[in-house]
């Protein structure tokens, strides 16, 4: 978990989470300078609980230096992140890792889980394709590297985390949106695959309403992002997911229902392992749209 003058919701978010862990696990908070208060919070926190430790004034650019900075300073064999300190999460991560082990049974090699608020990778993979210094968007370029790379399948399932109310504006939503297009740019993508995929998004017939505003949205705003992006540093994308079209069918196919992953690897489920309330959040009957 990362923290930056989240003084509002930081003590319920770790709190929501360390207190559902037993003793194989440790929570590590990187914070990175704080100013509001928080600092105090995690401090009294950190002496309450031996499961969590924190790192203070860590000095990361970003949330990508941040989340890298989690993975060095972890001490377990398997890495548990993408928890987001506004955010309070329902009991669900030792049943979300009961199913991984189960999984990864059937895979040939280190592989990443991707769920919806949080994922499990083994912390060495995590080490070998670590995050880029990008801002917003990160995650993207993160994925497409994993996928590339052979490791990455992605989970279905029903809501595990809670806003706990840190809602932007409107302006910040448009600006954090902008920012992440332009880090695809700053990420390998190409521009105009980028807009060949706006357009299709745009005349796409059946589609959903929020594809068609979502494609016009990008098409009117790529060559500003693509302005934008030639600010910042740049990366090589895998040279089969320059084109944005080419990586979301990619997702696609990496996204299934547990039943359809276990199928895929060659595995039988123990529900019963996983248990009542695990299989209530992790067993789905169809892997929804996934809108990346």
């Amino acid at each position: 978990m990362s923290n930056y003058n989240m003084v509002e919701t930081i003590e319920m978010s770790v709190t929501s989470v360390v207190e559902q862990l037993d003793d194989r696990f440790e929570v590590v908070v990187i914070d990175d300078g704080s100013t509001d208060g928080s600092v105090e919070i995690l401090e009294r926190l950190e002496a309450e609980y031996d499961r969590l430790r924190v790192c203070y004034d860590a000095d990361n650019d970003n949330l990508a230096e941040a989340r890298n900075h989690s993975f060095e300073e972890a001490r377990g064999n398997y890495v548990l992140a993408s928890l987001d300190t506004d955010d309070q999460y329902t009991q669900c991560i030792r049943e979300f890792v009961d199913l991984y082990h189960q999984f990864e049974v059937g895979f040939d090699g280190d592989f990443f889980l991707l769920g919806v608020g949080l994922y499990i990778a083994p912390r060495n993979l995590l080490l070998d394709v670590p995050y880029r210094s990008l801002g917003y968007g990160e995650d993207r370029d993160f994925f497409r590297r994993l996928i590339a790379n052979g490791s990455l399948l992605s989970l279905e399932h029903r809501n595990v985390e809670y806003s706990l109310g840190y809602d932007r504006s409107l302006r910040e939503r448009f600006e954090v949106g902008f920012e992440t297009m332009a880090v695809q740019f700053q990420s390998g993508l190409h521009f105009w695959p980028y807009v060949r995929w706006a357009c299709e998004e745009i005349r796409e017939e059946g589609g959903q309403e929020l594809e068609w505003y979502r494609g016009l949205a990008h098409l009117v705003l790529a060559p500003f992002a693509y302005l934008r992006s030639l600010r910042g540093p740049h990366y090589e994308a895998p040279p089969e997911f320059t084109d944005i079209g080419r990586y979301k069918e990619a997702v696609r196919r990496t996204h299934m229902t547990a039943e359809e992953m276990a199928d895929y690897l060659g595995v039988e489920l123990d529900w019963e392992a996983v248990g009542p309330r695990g299989r209530a959040i992790f067993d789905v009957d169809e892997a929804g749209i996934i809108i990346d």
